[in-house]
């Protein structure tokens, strides 16, 4: 109900709206607000205080501007699409292009940055569908209506609690595959490679897949430009992972240069990242640093 009255807005109304209760959540919701400048002083250190607080206002903001995207996708047309969004010059769209035109799938990799939920959507319109890898919701009623607006441009949805054989089918058959791997895993499903200098448990999936199909990964993020509601696409150039004679450690390589294109795009827009998400819950040594 809350996404029907925000989508019957006037933009120009969606967006204050929207970005205002998201400031309301950031002066009033402590545990987050807590585990953002946790985050910021392990990526930031160098950074001030006030520095990293404007950051983690904005980054809650931006969660604002996302929910205008969700209530208008179910009605977001190719037009639209391609008059608010754009592939960046020189690391957009040629870049993906290079890697089907050789007749091969592409395994996208992205973070949670800016409107990550839209980067598929949008894709998809300009004519580029593909399945991408989610977490299932714990409410089936949200869950059922989440698929069919993720489906709704062509694209497909995987379930991430079994994925492995459905993404080999796809790709076999010339499907694009996405992944978000920005967040914490727990130790059996990740490895231990630097983020921002700290070791951080990060899923060790896609690197695997990568090798194991020798499909390249295609990093892809979307940013917003200084026009409110406008964006940017970009895709890096594919990315083809080497074997060697040590395949447990050509994943930890793997994952860490995977790693270091998501820090590239947080370093630069550093309020576009979702700071209040646990990214270093899981450690080594077993440390908790949220406490």
């Amino acid at each position: 109900m809350f996404l029907f009255l925000v989508g019957i807005l006037p933009r120009f109304m969606a967006y204050p709206v929207c970005e205002g209760l998201a400031l309301l959540v950031w002066l009033i919701d402590r545990k987050h607000f807590k585990i953002g400048m946790v985050n910021l002083n392990i990526a930031f250190p160098e950074k001030d205080e006030g520095w990293k607080r404007r950051i983690l206002r904005r980054s809650f903001q931006q969660l604002g501007d996302q929910v205008v995207e969700i209530s208008r996708m179910s009605r977001l047309t190719r037009q639209d699409a391609m008059r608010r969004v754009r592939y960046e010059e020189g690391r957009g769209l040629e870049n993906y292009l290079r890697v089907r035109e050789q007749n091969r799938p592409v395994l996208f990799m992205t973070a949670h940055i800016s409107a990550w939920e839209f980067l598929p959507t949008v894709h998809a319109l300009y004519g580029h569908p593909l399945s991408f890898v989610v977490r299932s919701l714990d409410n089936p009623y949200l869950e059922r209506w989440t698929t069919g607006l993720r489906r709704r441009a062509g694209n497909q949805v995987i379930a991430k609690h079994r994925s492995i054989r459905q993404i080999i089918r796809t790709l076999k058959e010339g499907g694009d595959v996405g992944f978000l791997v920005d967040q914490n895993s727990q130790e059996k499903e990740g490895v231990y490679v630097p983020f921002f200098g700290h070791p951080a448990s990060t899923n060790s999936a896609l690197a695997a897949l990568a090798l194991k199909t020798a499909a390249p990964i295609v990093p892809g993020f979307m940013y917003p430009t200084r026009r409110r509601g406008h964006y940017v696409i970009r895709f890096y150039p594919p990315v083809e992972l080497v074997k060697s004679d040590d395949p447990e450690q050509d994943v930890v390589e793997g994952t860490a240069l995977l790693n270091r294109f998501i820090e590239e795009v947080i370093r630069e827009y550093p309020h576009c990242w979702l700071w209040g998400h646990r990214r270093f819950q899981t450690q080594p040594d077993g440390r908790n640093l949220y406490q």
